[in-house]
């Protein structure tokens, strides 16, 4: 089998599983990954991603022109060309619309930092890209201020986007935040969350460095104590309306 057949297969079946878990609806979201230097294998538009096969496939060029496949490609592919652009050492490209992330998103609720150790470790500190019209490359640029220092975007009013080395870890970081969301809506029934210590944060930000996970806290040289104050996002906040409604920090 070759390269490209097995990307193919695989774009196929992280389509099945989101639509399996309910990040997506009808013919809600989009998945790519990258065949070469100068074209991506992407899902088309109008097609429900639960039910693709190989032949539904389409490639595109770096400048978004399909060059094959016999449906017409998601129209929201700017976004990962956007994403592939500026970091080349991406892969693959996961986009939908896991619910409980996209509470916080329609919100615009900064997802808490310092409560449960696999987002820390996995996720790092999650940012809230602006709003603009889906499939513009308005909309595509949105990404640029936060690529760099993050593997997966809240989108303000619309869903998440996640990119990795391959089409399994993009997929992993958008079902860990929907779980680590769901545990946070679910919480507020019983009481305040409980944050973690200083000295507690700290420990998972080694970690997670340790383990090569992209987190520009690391070379901030912050005091243990601001770790998880969303010091690296929160001067984007006022301008999108974000601010901690619900999810205070103690």
């Amino acid at each position: 089998m070759s390269k490209r057949e097995q990307l193919a297969l695989e774009l196929c079946e992280i389509g099945r599983r989101m639509y399996a878990r309910h990040f997506v609806a009808a013919n809600e979201g989009n998945l790519s990954c990258r065949l070469n230097d100068h074209q991506v294998l992407c899902t088309p538009t109008l097609h429900c991603k639960g039910f693709m096969t190989p032949a539904d496939l389409c490639v595109v060029d770096m400048q978004g022109e399909q060059q094959e496949g016999t449906k017409r490609r998601t129209s929201e592919i700017l976004l990962h060309l956007e994403i592939y652009r500026q970091r080349p050492d991406v892969q693959a490209v996961v986009h939908c619309h896991p619910p409980h992330a996209t509470a916080f998103a329609i919100t615009r609720e900064p997802i808490p930092m310092g409560v449960l150790p696999e987002p820390e470790v996995f996720l790092g500190e999650v940012p809230i890209a602006p709003y603009f019209l889906p499939g513009t490359q308005t909309f595509a640029e949105t990404v640029v201020p936060y690529v760099h220092q993050t593997q997966l975007l809240v989108l303000a009013n619309h869903g998440t986007v996640s990119f990795d080395t391959t089409l399994e870890r993009a997929y992993w970081l958008t079902e860990i935040l929907d779980s680590y969301c769901r545990i946070l809506i679910q919480s507020r029934a019983l009481g305040p969350i409980q944050h973690f210590t200083p000295q507690q944060n700290r420990e998972l930000l080694d970690l997670r460095t340790r383990w090569g996970f992209i987190d520009p806290r690391a070379n901030r040289q912050l005091p243990d104590e601001e770790l998880d104050r969303h010091p690296t996002f929160r001067g984007h906040w006022p301008a999108q309306g974000i601010q901690p409604r619900t999810f205070h920090r103690p």
